[in-house]
């Protein structure tokens, strides 16, 4: 295994100038991930939305900034000729029809028409030439596996992570994360309630293992 791209961070779907559509992401488990990858020396493209985790610099990984949705799936098209792909970025599934482009002033009440955005796992997966591994993740609150299973075979994945909140860590923002991994025979690995960093090593350490590469 040569090389990767992974997504990391929040998208923002901006309404007006200065208002956003975003979902909660630290990108701290990304970066865990991106560590892991660079030990293994895999050389990396990051497509990276918003993130408080400072990024890590190294030869071996390489930056992208974007904005929101459309501009992740964009990016991810062109850099998807890669041995494993990891979709980690916590993405908007929704934008606002029209974005304003002035400040919208304060109203009693506001609608806002909201459209899908695309699904970048699902776009990504069913490519003709696809990466040759396509990791995905998911965070569930209750129903955890049931929907897990489903999200790995609808967006067509190898491997899908599942985090739920355990205990008092919602996962967000913390330094721990909480999870399972399901392969496409629908079994089972527990990571379990670790560190972020023991997580991706896991992660990583159980897909280089069970790769024909």
């Amino acid at each position: 295994m040569k090389s990767a791209l992974i997504t990391i961070g929040a998208t923002r779907e901006y309404i007006d100038p200065v208002r956003y559509i975003s979902n909660e992401s630290s990108g701290l488990q990304g970066m865990a991930i991106i560590e892991h990858l660079i030990k293994n020396k895999i050389k990396t493209v990051c497509l990276c939305g918003h993130i408080s985790a400072e990024k890590i610099v190294s030869p071996y990984i390489k930056y992208i900034n974007v904005t929101n949705a459309k501009d992740m799936l964009k990016a991810a098209k062109k850099y998807s000729s890669v041995d494993i792909a990891i979709f980690n970025a916590a993405v908007s599934d929704y934008r606002v029809k029209k974005i304003s482009l002035t400040k919208i002033k304060k109203q009693e009440n506001l609608v806002l028409s909201l459209i899908k955005n695309p699904d970048i796992l699902l776009s990504i997966s069913s490519m003709k030439k696809r990466p040759k591994i396509v990791v995905g993740f998911a965070y569930e609150t209750n129903n955890y596996k049931t929907y897990a299973k489903k999200k790995l075979t609808d967006k067509n994945c190898d491997y899908l992570v599942l985090n739920y909140p355990y205990e008092d860590n919602k996962i967000f923002s913390n330094k721990k994360n909480n999870g399972l991994i399901l392969d496409r025979n629908l079994k089972w690995t527990n990571i379990g309630n670790v560190t972020k960093k023991s997580f991706a090593k896991k992660i990583i350490q159980h897909i280089i293992s069970n790769s024909n590469d």
